[in-house]
């Protein structure tokens, strides 16, 4: 074999959260942001990414993050009609989207945005990637039964 040889950066950059929504319809929100992400901040992706997407009878699933467990988040997912579900702790083996995360990482990986315009269209393109199939297998791997009905 030959030895391995690529670039990376030296020096890491600014932090970038991500915060997506999935549904067996197919990616239904999604929004990068340079920084760490606040309770008003998930606050805001809840109220105007969200909400608007879902419909009555929807399931929300989210894992404990205390950003996760805003005073308005569970208000205006019931608003929508939508019942919202914390997963219990440390259980990342019930939630689909971090099968997603894993498939988004790799197509990062070998895309090698170096900055956050770059990044932002790498994350676009990732989530463009994410298909139906995948997302009733990640479903299905979590134990969740989905109709296509």
């Amino acid at each position: 074999g030959q030895r391995a040889r690529g670039n990376r950066p030296s020096s890491r950059g600014k932090n970038v959260s991500v915060i997506g929504a999935l549904s067996l319809k197919g990616v239904i929100a999604q929004v990068s942001l340079l920084g760490a992400i606040d309770g008003l901040t998930f606050e805001a992706f809840i109220a105007q990414r969200l909400v608007p997407q879902l419909w009555p009878g929807a399931f929300v699933l989210m894992d404990n993050c205390s950003i996760h467990k805003g005073a308005e988040i569970r208000a205006l997912i019931e608003q929508a009609g939508a019942t919202l579900i914390y997963l219990p702790r440390y259980s990342p083996d019930f939630s689909p989207i971090e099968n997603a995360w894993s498939k988004i990482k790799q197509i990062l990986r070998s895309i090698k945005a170096r900055n956050y315009p770059d990044l932002a269209l790498a994350l676009e393109s990732a989530f463009n990637q994410i298909s139906l199939e995948n997302i009733r297998n990640w479903f299905s791997h979590c134990c969740y039964r989905i109709s296509l009905e």
